[in-house]
């Protein structure tokens, strides 16, 4: 019986303890390549980046002891949030990357608006862009418009 104890709670430990990725920020879109962890980040992770509004200038990275501090939107590309989702800075929009390869990126642009009863709505917006460091586009045409006739893109 004190197995079977034993082997239950060890089980429904093992089944509540959810594995979630390191949150990362990324100074360049090679980044999303490296490797996750080094021994900084195992020493002290980022819990949370939470930007401080959309006019502001300036990210809050939160640390695992109860550390904060604030970076530059303009020092960062972009971050990598728990859930492996990546994230980028662009003209002061926060940009998802839905899919991406060597041909082209889907975003979707991330919108927000107060109204008067002081609750927000939030939607997002298709982006399409060439390569992870290029502009940003409104229309799939607009993104693709350098690409030579007869070229399958898809």
């Amino acid at each position: 019986m004190n197995r079977l104890l034993w082997g239950v709670l060890l089980l429904s430990i093992g089944v509540t303890q959810t594995t979630k990725a390191q949150w990362r920020l990324l100074y360049k879109s090679q980044d999303i390549t490296q490797p996750t962890a080094t021994g900084l980040d195992l020493a002290n992770p980022i819990t949370l980046i939470e930007p401080r509004g959309e006019w502001s200038k300036y990210l809050i990275i939160r640390y695992a002891h109860a550390k904060r501090r604030l970076i530059p939107k303009k020092q960062v590309w972009g971050f990598i949030d728990s859930t492996n989702a990546i994230w980028r800075y662009y003209a002061n929009d926060l940009c998802r990357v839905l899919t991406h390869n060597g041909t082209w990126v889907d975003y979707a642009i991330y919108r927000s608006k107060s109204n008067k009863n002081g609750r927000s709505t939030v939607w997002y917006e298709p982006g399409y862009s060439r390569s992870l460091d290029s502009k940003i586009w409104s229309t799939w045409s607009e993104a693709m418009a350098d690409v030579p006739a007869g070229y399958i893109v898809r």
